[in-house]
């Protein structure tokens, strides 16, 4: 079994590793387990790439690789690190980013011809 099926399967076992993926120039989408926050893509610090940064799954906080400022995933609040401004996050996943809902069958969507 590859580590990447392990992590994906439910049930026991350790929770899977955060991920930080770039998702666009201006934000990374952290997932935590079925966890899901897109924050900036910059540290408001000294705009250390984040998409490089230590997530603390446990706590919700991501940890800036440059300076070290770390922030909650939450808030945007700074924990520690050097002084400054929040990190931008965002609550709701924009539209073009999100998952669709698979259609039903026999759907069909407003305003298509049957």
């Amino acid at each position: 079994m590859t580590a990447a099926s392990a992590a994906a399967r439910p049930g026991p076992g350790p929770a899977p590793e955060p991920t930080v993926r770039q998702v666009t120039e201006d934000l990374v989408l952290v997932e935590i387990g079925d966890r899901k926050v897109l924050a900036a893509a910059r540290c408001p610090h000294r705009q250390g790439k984040l998409k490089f940064g230590r997530v603390d799954g446990d706590r919700l906080r991501i940890t800036c690789p440059l300076h070290y400022s770390t922030f909650d995933l939450a808030s945007g609040e700074r924990t520690s690190g050097p002084a400054c401004d929040t990190l931008r996050v965002l609550d709701a996943l924009p539209e073009h980013l999100a998952a669709a809902p698979p259609p039903t069958p026999g759907d069909t969507p407003h305003g298509a011809a049957s």
